[in-house]
């Protein structure tokens, strides 16, 4: 009669356990596999419809928030109003003073004279006389919009580490970094921010691209994504935008700047405004443009 020793009983025990372990993380890591390699897209960003579901007391009192000519949106004591609600409901559609920022330079005071509707976006016509130059417009005076600061400047060598940290686990699809622009600015009186534009400069290792908007707090030494968008499918990457910050300035009057973003795709460019809340962006108001 064989006897076995309570050593080897453990020992065999043990075996047992690891060799269920390391099945165990096969597998895992085969879904994983799976899942990173035939991933076609990720969007990332966070986003909320709380414009579009306002009271109509909220809306009826709404003033436009304006860029380049299409209402984004609207506010109205520091809530935010969707740009068909606003359309819809507001009392404040014509002859409406509006004040005018150029590169965060405060063009001056114009007016509304009347809206339109074109292939379901809304557009104003103004009194404002430059049609080339990019602007915002909105119907509070606000020494914010210049006090923002936005300016671009030269990428740093941070800059890339800044991306790096923001990306996090993303860099698993694609690593390479192509910083395209960089702007420096203050998201309210006491936080100096850089948003950094940046796309990938090669395919990854299983042939995707991506473009991001990243912010940074040198302050802080922290990074996070605002914007990223991901695509393998590049034979039907039609819907693929590509990011860039048009804005930087305070647009319901809270003391806290929010981001304007455009992103382009090929039918198509859309418009977002971010704010920043409890140390997350959050796309609040969103509008989009045919492209003919």
């Amino acid at each position: 009669m064989k006897k076995y020793s309570k050593g080897k009983m453990k020992l065999k025990r043990n075996i047992i356990f690891l060799a269920m372990l390391f099945v165990t993380l096969l597998l895992v890591g085969i879904v994983m596999l799976f899942a990173f390699c035939f991933r076609n897209s990720i969007e990332v960003e966070s986003q909320t419809s709380d414009a579009q579901n306002v009271s109509d007391d909220v809306a009826q009192n709404s003033l436009p928030i304006v860029v380049d000519n299409m209402v984004i949106g609207a506010t109205y004591e520091n809530r935010w109003v969707s740009a068909n609600k606003y359309f819809l409901k507001s009392n404040n559609k014509s002859d409406i003073d509006i004040y005018v920022y150029n590169s965060n330079i405060r063009a001056g005071k114009y007016q509304i004279k009347d809206l339109y509707t074109r292939e379901d976006a809304v557009f104003v016509n103004t009194t404002y006389p430059n049609y080339i130059d990019e602007y915002f417009a909105l119907s509070q005076d606000t020494n914010y919009a210049v006090e923002s600061q936005l300016k671009e400047v030269s990428q740093e060598e941070k800059d890339y580490q800044y991306v790096k940290k923001a990306l996090g686990f993303y860099r698993l699809y694609n690593s390479s970094i192509k910083i395209n622009n960089v702007y420096s600015g203050y998201l309210n009186s006491s936080t100096p921010i850089r948003i950094i534009s940046v796309t990938s400069s090669k395919k990854g290792i299983v042939g995707g691209i991506y473009s991001a908007i990243i912010a940074a707090y040198p302050n802080e030494n922290t990074s996070k994504i605002v914007q990223y968008s991901y695509t393998k499918d590049l034979d039907n990457a039609d819907d693929f935008p590509i990011y860039s910050l048009e804005f930087l300035a305070d647009f319901n009057g809270d003391g806290n700047a929010e981001l304007v973003t455009r992103e382009v795709k090929e039918f198509e460019v859309e418009y977002n405004i971010f704010e920043c809340k409890d140390n997350k962006y959050t796309r609040v108001l969103n509008e989009k443009i045919k492209l003919n």
